[in-house]
């Protein structure tokens, strides 16, 4: 199983990512880059990853790496190399994932952005 294509939606801020087998998964953004393979590991299998403020994270490039996978890179200068297997087992795991992660954030450790840039023309 490969993938054939990417679909961003910068407005939803998530990418729909289609297979050659006619399996397409839906991500956000923000879920990539909570659960990135370069990402903080945590300590233990079950603990959620440590990364925070990411709520409002861009995904601005990805980048085919042949059999390696893609390199996806975020607004906040976060890269990693996602195969398709990790993308599917993200897609497969989503609700548990989630669920952990969300159940792990504080008041000060949530998911709203530390601080908000503001683009002045």
């Amino acid at each position: 199983m490969s993938i054939i294509q990417f679909s961003i939606s910068s407005k939803q801020k998530k990418v729909t990512i289609s297979f050659d087998n006619n399996l397409q998964i839906g991500l956000s953004f923000e879920y990539l880059r909570v659960f990135s393979p370069a990402a903080a590991k945590p300590k233990q299998s079950n603990t959620p990853p440590e990364v925070f403020h990411k709520k409002n994270v861009q995904l601005t490039l990805i980048e085919p790496l042949g059999k390696y996978g893609h390199r996806l890179v975020f607004d906040d200068k976060h890269s990693a190399i996602f195969s398709d297997d990790i993308l599917i087992k993200l897609s497969e795991n989503y609700e548990i994932n989630w669920q952990k992660y969300c159940q792990s954030l504080t008041s000060s450790q949530n998911r709203e952005s530390s601080i908000n840039f503001v683009e002045v023309k």
